[in-house]
């Protein structure tokens, strides 16, 4: 069990660590190439769901709300194209929501510690509640300047990393008892 957990808090730790160091270092970047992500997915779904619809030979209830719901989702892959900012303003307070799940695992490991009777459990709880701070402060108070929230969350990230780090180190020591 332990293993499987190691393995997945190194992959873990390594992705949030990268993502981290770009979202640090370039949140501009960040912000545009996520924004034009999710507007080529949303227009790519809205023309798949169109072109299907052109396709089928027996319209029913089905493929016409199939329909309007490409033409909706097209439409705003259009609009997200056109107004990365309008989307790019979302990103705080999706991480933040992130951050507060992340915050609740981080907290239920902390208590798994002290069940294991590590002496040291307290330590993720502070993480955990770290974790929970930040989380909140993105959801309430996601700052005025979109790059200072996307370097901050990189931080966050590289902090994360770190405890998932400290976790590994924690339960190396409880499964070596």
């Amino acid at each position: 069990m332990f293993e499987k957990i190691r393995n997945t808090l190194i992959a873990t730790s390594v992705l949030y660590l990268l993502f981290g160091i770009v979202m640090l270092f370039f949140p501009g970047l960040v912000i545009t190439s996520v924004c034009y992500l999710v507007g080529i997915m949303f227009l790519f779904v809205g023309v798949s769901g169109i072109v299907m619809y052109m396709k089928t030979e027996i319209k029913t209830a089905f493929t016409s709300f199939t329909l309007v719901m490409s033409i909706i989702f097209g439409a705003f892959g259009v609009y997200v194209l056109l107004n990365p900012e309008a989307f790019a303003s979302f990103l705080p307070l999706v991480m933040g929501i992130f951050l507060l799940v992340d915050s609740v695992s981080k907290l239920s490991m902390a208590f798994d510690l002290k069940k294991f009777e590590y002496k040291n459990w307290w330590q993720m709880l502070i993480v955990a509640f770290i974790l929970l701070g930040c989380g909140l402060l993105l959801v309430f108070n996601p700052f005025e300047a979109l790059a200072v929230s996307v370097q901050i969350i990189g931080a966050i990230l590289i902090v994360d990393a770190v405890s998932n780090i400290f976790t590994i180190y924690s339960y190396s020591k409880i499964d070596k008892k």
